[in-house]
């Protein structure tokens, strides 16, 4: 019964090693490496884009059935417009408004779909991201239309050179509205 007791302690003590070392090698997986981040926005941006088209074909059949069932008077316009091609138009309308709630959609898809951690990371990194581009890029005041400003936002940045590309035209963005364009004199 001693000895039982003695083995107690020390397999509480082992029980609780192993789970301090699982939590660390699972704090370790959380961390979210730069290209895991970009490979992950891309398909969430996937995502995204496959959303626009069911739900703009959902609101237009929407906007057709809702549409197609109001009472039509050829004879009497509405301001000047004939009924079906306002009623039509308004059908297209309800289908533009459902392709530009897509991406919305598909984002809460994305979420639903993937691990929940995943997409806390994501987020985390995705923070960590745009706080990097917010210090790194050019001032706005600098363009010009001989000098546009690129990629405000860092959206087409999908790869860690293609970051590097983006500093690079940033800070000849600013070397251009700075007037310093390297020509000799």
């Amino acid at each position: 019964m001693a000895g039982r007791v003695a083995r107690a302690p020390r397999a509480a003590g082992l029980r609780r090693l192993a789970s301090q070392s699982k939590a660390a090698a699972e704090a370790a997986e959380q961390e979210l490496n730069w290209d895991e981040f970009f490979r992950l926005r891309k398909q969430r941006r996937l995502w995204e884009r496959l959303a626009a088209l069911p739900c703009a074909m959902l609101g237009l059949g929407a906007g057709s059935a809702v549409f197609a069932t109001l009472p039509v008077n050829p004879q009497q316009t509405f301001m000047g417009i004939d009924p079906l091609v306002l009623f039509g138009g308004s059908a297209l309308f309800c289908g533009m408004l459902g392709f530009v709630a897509g991406p919305s959609v598909g984002r809460v898809w994305y979420r639903v779909a993937s691990n929940k951690d995943v997409a806390r990371m994501l987020d985390r990194k995705e923070a960590e991201f745009f706080t990097h581009v917010r210090a790194n890029r050019s001032d706005p005041s600098f363009s010009s239309a001989r000098n546009p400003l690129p990629d405000f936002y860092g959206e087409k940045i999908n790869s860690l050179s293609a970051y590097r590309r983006w500093l690079r035209k940033q800070r000849e963005h600013e070397r251009k509205g700075t007037f310093k364009l390297g020509t000799k004199k």
